[in-house]
């Protein structure tokens, strides 16, 4: 069911015809689109549990009714059109011509995904959501605010006994990357990803304990540890708020065949750009624990790294930290470091980051261009703005980000 809306823009005052997917598993969920004249951004929710205009609040757009001519079936108070779905791809904003439009977000994807597998996936989530907002914050408030004695406490007084034993702080990170994972796994993981991971687990098990044990000493024992560990569940914490504004890239995963004329009505740029930086980040500090445990299992010792590492550190060129091959490997940027990932080796060829330096770069630098009608990302050069360095759309940094998770 489609639910029929006009949006004054604050700027222009030109309408939009508002076209919301009325249903789902969401009971809320972000409006995102752009005025075609003046470009601003118009932002609300809609809420399904409340019928009719109740159920939409934009917070910076008056909201109309459509004013119908029964006789040609014609709408006549709207300049573009729109399609908006909390879990669906959509129509990007375009010109009306004013023509009712008889067919909806869902019709339009039956043929393209199998809708029996996207609903029993999509009733697990939102479950878990909900648990998720009662309680399962709870751990991560009080890891955020420093109260991390109670961490444990709190998982056992909301999950039980005997579902996880967080006995001290170091299981109590573990236990919660563990419920953030069991949130997600229907969503994003495959049916190959168990033997990925049964291999991987098979590959550790014959570890070098002792060197194991040389290499967390020598980089700082369990506090490293638990610092590291908290980026990731830091990571999946802020991943969770975000994920109602990628929803519909979820979906469009899963289509059979792509369709880069869709785009997504719950989210901008702005709405992801923070967490694709954090997360980049985050996850890329954290590549030498994999690359290290690599260097252990193939070479035995820590510090000794695959070929196309040490001849890059120890090229006659390289511009970086001064010192052992480690030490090099270290201060190299975060980039770089992705770039050198060995696919061929045990642990890093598990790893699946999608993460683009240049898209990072234009973040960082606030060296990008957004155009919301068409949701396409520019960054340029940082020394040569006039230089364009690449550009994506916002479908691919919506998948991205469910990548980065």
């Amino acid at each position: 069911m489609v639910v029929p809306k006009v949006a004054v823009c604050p700027i222009c005052g030109k309408k939009t015809y508002m076209r919301i997917e009325d249903g789902g598993y969401l009971k809320e969920y972000p409006v995102r689109f752009n005025c075609i004249n003046c470009r601003a951004l118009i932002k609300g929710t809609y809420n399904i549990s409340m019928p009719g205009q109740k159920g939409l609040i934009l917070y910076n757009a008056k909201v109309e009714e459509c004013d119908v001519d029964a006789n040609s079936e014609r709408i006549l108070n709207a300049d573009y059109v729109v399609e908006i779905s909390g879990e669906l791809p959509c129509a990007k904003v375009k010109a009306f011509d004013g023509k009712i439009i008889k067919t909806t977000p869902f019709i339009n994807a039956t043929d393209k995904i199998d809708i029996m597998d996207r609903i029993n996936r999509l009733s697990y989530f939102v479950k878990n959501m909900e648990e998720w907002k009662e309680w399962r914050s709870i751990a991560f408030q009080l890891l955020n605010e420093g109260s991390t004695d109670y961490v444990p406490e709190a998982l056992k007084h909301m999950m039980g006994e005997y579902s996880y034993k967080c006995d001290n702080y170091l299981k109590a990170l573990h236990c919660l990357q563990e419920v953030v994972q069991e949130e997600t796994k229907h969503l994003f993981y495959p049916e190959s990803e168990d033997d990925i991971i049964a291999g991987l687990i098979a590959d550790l098990a014959v570890i070098d304990r002792d060197k194991l044990h040389q290499f967390v000493n020598d980089k700082g024992g369990t506090d490293t540890l638990v610092s590291d560990y908290r980026k990731v569940i830091e990571i999946f914490s802020t991943f969770m708020n975000i994920y109602p504004n990628i929803l519909p890239a979820e979906t469009y995963m899963r289509y059979k065949t792509p369709e880069p004329l869709l785009g997504i009505a719950t989210c901008s740029f702005e709405d992801l750009k923070s967490f694709y930086q954090d997360a980049y980040e985050s996850l890329l500090s954290l590549l030498y624990i994999p690359v290290c445990m690599d260097n252990i299992l193939m070479r035995s010792d820590y510090t000794s790294f695959d070929s196309a590492i040490t001849g890059f550190v120890n090229d006659p060129g390289f511009r970086g930290a001064r010192g052992s091959d480690y030490a090099k490997y270290a201060g190299m940027d975060n980039g770089k470091k992705a770039d050198l990932i060995n696919n061929a080796e045990p642990i890093q060829k598990t790893l699946r980051i999608p993460v683009n330096k240049d898209l990072r770069n234009g973040i960082g630098h606030n060296n990008y261009k957004y155009d919301g009608l068409t949701q396409t990302i520019t960054t340029f050069d940082y020394r040569r703005r006039n230089r364009i360095k690449m550009q994506t759309s916002l479908m691919e940094v919506a998948l991205d980000c469910l990548g980065l998770a």
